[in-house]
């Protein structure tokens, strides 16, 4: 009863704030996204309540009551460009698809996730926006993890191995609690009192104590790959060599015999038959992307073929995101969508120098009279987005062993990628008082990289 009331709260909660900044509705959304309430708990909510679906109602209605406001206030970039040039495309996959019915199944489902990710790039229009957002992915996928760690330790049950999360299999939820942990980082290493840095790391702890329940094998590979991505950039060194000596610890008290078993496993791929299997769906995968290269099967056609192109079963699924997509809906959807995960990498990774650079100006700090409350707040922000990317990292790796790309969790953090350079800037831009903004000839003028260039004033003829 108590997990129904709560959605209720949060759910008019969030719609009645999100009439005034349509913002509190896209959280709302991505809320429900990431937690997934009604897998956590469908023996205490109501099975025919979609609450998802109201929230994606709830964020409509805000925008057009707000209609005016939020469209002078959007930027475009250049990723939501792609956003729409990916949608595009695989529309025409789903009209050129084999099997229609199928086809439009799954592509309702992706043209919901893309609208209401370019509906999020017109709402996020703030620095601290994005932080709201990484505390809400960390706290959510924290709590999933402590549900998961809960149901081991007093009733002894692998759920998220026999059952995985959220309509997702145990590889699937291994990777979101990967994902869990780069998001928990953020905050672990800049949050302002030790209880707090505490909490986070517990939270970090519980998701990769569920990741490595889950045993998944792709999940384990990803999380490796985004903490060393995170340790290499992280900032002071010593500090970085210490956190890894510490997690050496923790993972080798946390993986027990039979993970660690199965994680070595990859090592005999020869015998082991999942890793056999896997690189026979790839295979075909691969053929299949060339059968139709330009449009594809269609959406999710491609398992109804992989028997006949080499793959073990009928129906089997490539398990590689990015040949699902090429052989869904084309080589050049699959390119658009390369070309996304990696500029949203460059994006994030120029976030965190933009706030790297303005730590290092010294001379600036006192000209400007920028507080040691402003120097914490840059340097959250720049890890921020470097646990962000630590985070998309760890997707785009164990997406070379998932076919997941209808979640909302990364294209979420894409959509972020995309706006985050501007707010950086735009959040920077706003601790410079006002007379150095407009007359100092000297400094140079901090504009949204990546946005459509503002005039200098300085620029403007007079008459």
């Amino acid at each position: 009863m108590k997990q129904f009331l709560l959605m209720i709260l949060v759910t008019v909660g969030g719609s009645v704030a999100s009439l005034v900044e349509p913002f509190w509705g896209i959280l709302l959304y991505y809320w429900l996204a990431v937690l997934r309430p009604q897998y956590m708990w469908n023996w205490a909510l109501p099975v025919e309540l979609r609450w998802s679906l109201i929230a994606a109602v709830v964020v409509v209605l805000s925008v057009v009551l707000n209609l005016d406001r939020v469209v002078d206030r959007t930027r475009i970039n250049l990723i939501s460009v792609l956003i729409v040039v990916y949608a595009v495309l695989l529309g025409v996959s789903v009209i050129t698809a084999y099997d229609t019915v199928t086809a439009q199944i799954w592509g309702i489902e992706y043209y919901k996730i893309l609208l209401m990710a370019l509906i999020a790039t017109m709402v996020i229009q703030h620095a601290w926006q994005v932080k709201a957002i990484a505390l809400m992915v960390a706290l959510m996928l924290g709590y999933v993890g402590w549900e998961m760690n809960m149901l081991y330790l007093v009733d002894g049950r692998l759920d998220i191995f026999h059952h995985g999360y959220g309509n997702l299999d145990n590889n699937g939820a291994g990777l979101l609690m990967s994902i869990g942990i780069m998001f928990a980082y953020c905050f672990a290493v800049t949050s302002r009192h030790i209880w707090q840095r505490a909490f986070f790391w517990f939270l970090g702890v519980l998701m990769l104590h569920a990741m490595l329940m889950s045993y998944s094998r792709g999940a384990m590979l990803a999380a490796i790959v985004g903490a060393v991505w995170l340790l290499i950039h992280h900032r002071p060194r010593l500090k970085a060599g210490m956190i890894a000596i510490v997690l050496c610890f923790v993972v080798s008290v946390l993986a027990g015999k039979e993970i660690r078993e199965r994680f070595m496993s990859m090592t005999d791929h020869e015998t082991d038959y999942s890793g056999q299997s896997r690189l026979a769906s790839w295979q075909a995968g691969w053929k299949l992307s060339w059968d139709r290269p330009l449009v594809g099967q269609g959406i999710r056609n491609s398992n109804q073929y992989m028997y006949y192109y080499g793959a073990d079963k009928a129906g089997r699924t490539i398990h590689n995101q990015y040949l699902q997509i090429a052989a869904d809906s084309g080589i050049p959807a699959a390119c658009v969508y390369l070309v996304i995960l990696g500029l949203a990498v460059h994006n994030l990774r120029r976030s965190q120098l933009k706030c790297e650079r303005f730590l290092r100006q010294d001379d600036q700090h006192k000209l400007y009279e920028i507080t040691e409350h402003q120097l914490d707040e840059i340097d959250q922000y720049r890890n921020i987005a470097l646990g962000i990317q630590g985070g998309l990292i760890t997707f785009c790796f164990g997406a070379f062993f998932l076919s997941i790309e209808i979640v909302e969790l990364p294209w979420l953090i894409i959509t972020v990628a995309g706006l985050m350079p501007g707010l950086i800037e735009k959040h920077i831009d706003s601790m410079i008082p006002l007379e150095f903004r407009e007359t100092s000839a000297a400094v140079e003028p901090l504009r949204p990289t990546g946005y459509l260039p503002r005039r200098r004033l300085d620029a403007i003829p007079t008459s």
